[in-house]
């Protein structure tokens, strides 16, 4: 508790973290690890007999997600990921944020041939675009190509709302997680909720490399 309590002080006086309050979400945690099927949803990147797994929900069109994307995630990847210290699954969710529907399902429809990380770096690229596009179906299109995908395959995936159901279904382990903000973490289970700076996200990858979280079932 008392280590609980310092890291909700951390948060309060500490205006780089959105929020990172583990006794208070210790239920969430719970809850997402006993979820069947979290394991083999969303999607991999990294060696997957990592020792420290990391579970992000996020929406593309969450301006903290782009953030994070932006300010950590290429550190994430080269200094934790290629290393093999951390495997990462990505799951795309939908908090309600403007098209945040519309580039889930582009995210899944790229996923279909393999290429949701080029796309998942495009999207946050261009998020301000698409947001604002009147027709954000026309943005996806060019990154589609962007990312060498087979556009019209991806077209025909779009158009009929493939990604919805995998969307949904991760939609409901997000309620039933009380995860209400993006993006949340599960760092071998620990909830981080907020986009953490790298040199945080990295004490806690530590932390859990040396025990201090035990691991989820193999991604």
């Amino acid at each position: 508790m008392r280590k609980t309590l310092g890291i909700i002080g951390a948060v309060l006086t500490c205006p780089r973290l959105l929020a990172i309050a583990l006794g208070l979400i210790v239920g969430a945690a719970a809850a997402v690890a006993q979820e069947g099927g979290v394991e083999t949803m969303g999607y991999v990147l990294g060696d997957t007999a990592a020792p420290v797994a990391i579970i992000e929900f996020g929406d593309f069109a969450c301006s903290a997600c782009a953030g994070f994307w932006r300010d950590t995630w290429p550190k994430v990847r080269t200094e934790l990921i290629e290393t093999g210290r951390v495997v990462w699954r990505h799951i795309p969710f939908v908090v309600g944020f403007r098209r945040g529907k519309e580039a889930a399902n582009a995210g899944e429809c790229a996923g279909e041939q393999d290429g949701f990380w080029p796309m998942h770096e495009l999207l946050f690229e261009t998020q301000e675009e698409w947001t604002d596009a009147r027709h954000p179906e026309d943005v996806f299109r060019r990154l589609a190509g962007e990312a060498r995908l087979d556009v019209e395959t991806f077209d025909a995936c779009y158009r009929d709302n493939r990604g919805g159901d995998r969307t949904k279904a991760a939609n409901r382990i997000a309620r039933r997680g009380r995860i209400r903000a993006t993006p949340t973490f599960f760092i071998n289970r620990r909830p981080v909720v907020g986009a953490v700076p790298y040199e945080l996200l990295l004490e806690l990858v530590v932390e859990a490399e040396r025990g201090g979280s035990s691991p989820p079932p193999a991604p």
